[in-house]
């Protein structure tokens, strides 16, 4: 390969992704809003202990990984922050190619860069991919280190096992659940060399130093304060006392069973709701895969084996990495951004299993037929962005606080699911962040919040999207009944008199925003999305018969997980008010417990579905029977 040709793999990309994403919208998506922008700042700024659960069990990550889109988003116009970011993320792309570009080497050069562009294109042509080009994601970013990895072992003889080691290592420890790629190429390690168990060694060896020295500090750090490495994950081992002592689980795409197994790269063509991504991402190279692949064998079973395109040593270390980390991603989270890399090279292995398959004429035709196809459906049904797609202003975060909010500390607890821990860095920078009811809720009077109340005392105040202000500057009254039936539990009441605005206001007069904006067709405003209030807290008692009531429901929920422990996935939760019912919310399943009435119902808001455990009444006598759901699992 010449070296202008080197250079055009890595430009050409980067230069269709820079023109992707300012296309595609500003991204704002739901994590960015959450920990994305609040993990780095709190590293940091060394707010660890200054805030708690500012950013519910996210915002105890680890944070290395976004100092990059942190550092771009705070100091950079948003169209170039985001367009340098898209850059990072277009080094895939190139990877595939020059992964392809191995597995091509049989060709004469022509064909040999045809099918090499077909892997990339292909490869890429994923609608999760170019929804995260651009954004604060780390997915993108780190699958730029795995890929590279993989490079670096599937070719005999240029083996590098050390520094492939350091390479998943550094996606590992940025993003844990990265761990299980890791663990699929440690058989393309020991198959790297003549010496095998040397080679796994040194891949080993490199990865468990990239996690010391781009974890370690970070692991010390939650084990020193929290008594768990990788808080709040895992904690049914660590046990600390400052998370629910259940080992958390991505069951939000979790597959049924074996039928579902099969049928899953089939769905993908048209998937619905929550199949594989919480946006619509239909994907038709996987069913074209498996067709592909039960062709090959049939085509090998028969001794129909064309005389070009043997599959050779390198093709069988990247399909048998493809085939572990596909199983694994199976097997744990079938969550499409955290399975990336898969999603990548299932590209690159349908070229190559189409190239044994067709003379190449018949792989151009094919693979441009597919990709019609999948650019056609994705452009019919996927978002261009995963949350939020909002118009290009010179700051990606264009909150403008009152002068109150820069000018006064204070503890603001939140009680919203999504805790827009994103503001912190544009209030006072001693105040205080806790996020006391929303994916993990704090039980009132928690010894971790008491020095934040003692701090604070006199400003603690209430922070959310639904507390933005009325024209007469106060909240909807439906919304301060809401929180004070969360915050009286914590001795206080929202002040609807005391209250100011954060609201979200675009500064795009500028020329680069206007031009962004235009290119990408003028996107929708989202201040009412975005804003927030903020309201002051009194001192308020609480009704001795509510607390005497949610005793009493408390002790029924606690013998439903007692007795429908692998129901709830061994989780044990706080109980809150749900209106004028009560609930207790499981996020690791999508599902909350809680009364309707004299019932109680596991509520799987995301699969519409229920389980009705019967009267509540009956709970409460401990006399009521298990349901069937209880007895399935």
């Amino acid at each position: 390969m010449s070296r202008g040709e080197r250079v055009a793999v890595f430009v050409l990309p980067a230069l269709l992704c820079a023109a992707w994403t300012v296309f595609a919208g500003k991204d704002v998506n739901w994590d960015l809003l959450n920990y994305h922008y609040y993990l780095p700042y709190e590293w940091l700024h060394d707010r660890v202990l200054q805030d708690y659960f500012a950013a519910s069990g996210q915002g105890y990550l680890n944070p290395v990984g976004f100092v990059p889109f942190y550092v771009l988003a705070a100091g950079w116009h948003s169209v170039v922050a985001s367009m340098a970011l898209a850059a990072m993320h277009s080094v895939n792309l190139a990877l595939l190619y020059l992964i392809a570009w191995r597995l091509f080497a049989h060709r004469d050069p022509g064909e040999r860069r045809l099918l090499c562009l077909l892997a990339a294109v292909v490869g890429g042509a994923s609608a999760i991919f170019w929804a995260t080009v651009g954004s604060s994601f780390l997915e993108p970013l780190l699958a730029v280190p795995m890929l590279a990895g993989v490079l670096l072992l599937i070719e005999p003889g240029r083996a590098h096992p050390l520094a492939a080691g350091l390479l998943f290592g550094v996606a590992s420890a940025l993003k844990y659940s990265n761990a299980i790629f890791a663990l699929a190429a440690l058989p393309l390690a020991l198959a790297a060399s003549p010496r095998r168990w040397r080679a796994g060694l040194a891949y080993v060896a490199g990865g468990v130093a990239a996690v010391a020295i781009i974890g370690g500090p970070w692991l010390v750090m939650m084990w020193r304060e929290f008594g768990n490495p990788v808080f709040p994950l895992f904690n049914a081992w660590f046990k600390s006392p400052h998370a629910p002592q259940a080992n958390m689980f991505a069951g939000r795409f979790a597959i049924a069973d074996i039928g579902a197994a099969l049928a899953f790269p089939f769905e993908l063509v048209a998937p619905g709701p929550l199949l594989y991504a919480e946006i619509t991402a239909p994907d038709l190279r996987f069913a074209a895969l498996v067709i592909a692949a039960a062709a090959a064998l049939i085509v090998t079973s028969l001794g129909l084996r064309r005389p070009v395109g043997a599959l050779t040593g390198v093709d069988w270390r990247l399909l048998g990495f493809f085939a572990l980390a596909f199983a694994l991603w199976f097997a744990t989270s079938v969550n499409g951004r955290y399975g990336l890399i898969v999603l990548l090279l299932a590209g690159v292995c349908l070229v190559r299993i189409t190239e044994r398959l067709l003379p190449i004429s018949g792989v151009r035709v094919a693979l441009a037929v597919l990709l019609v196809a999948q650019i056609t459906a994705c452009v019919m049904v996927a978002a261009p962005r995963w949350f939020i797609a909002d118009r290009w202003s010179a700051s990606w975060l264009p909150f403008q606080p009152d002068e109150r909010a820069r000018r006064e500390p204070a503890l603001y607890l939140t009680v919203e699911t999504l805790p827009m821990a994103a503001v912190v860095p544009f209030v006072h920078p001693q105040s205080s962040f806790a996020n006391v009811r929303g994916q993990y809720s704090i039980a009132p009077g928690s010894p971790a919040l008491l020095p934040l109340f003692e701090r604070h005392a006199g400003h603690v105040r209430a922070l959310g999207r639904f507390l933005q202000l009325r024209d007469d500057g106060r909240p909807r009254p439906e919304v301060v009944e809401a929180y004070d039936s969360t915050l009286i539990r914590f001795g206080y009441r929202v002040d609807g008199v005391d209250c100011f605005a954060i609201p979200w206001r675009p500064d795009e007069d500028d020329w680069l925003s206007r031009t962004a904006n235009w290119l990408a067709r003028e996107p929708a405003r989202h201040d009412a999305v975005l804003s927030l209030g903020s309201c002051g807290l009194v001192p308020a008692k609480r009704d001795p018969r509510d607390i005497e009531r949610e005793r009493s429901v408390s002790a029924a929920f606690d013998r439903i997980e007692q007795r429908c422990a692998k129901l709830l996935g061994g989780q044990s939760a706080l109980i809150e008010p749900f209106g004028k019912e009560w609930m207790r919310n499981y996020p690791a399943i999508d599902a909350r417990l809680l009364t309707d009435g004299d019932r109680i119902l596991l509520d799987r808001y995301l699969a519409l579905s229920y389980v009705d455990f019967g009267p509540l009444s009956a709970w409460e006598r401990g006399e009521a029977p298990v349901p069937d759901a209880c007895k399935l699992r």
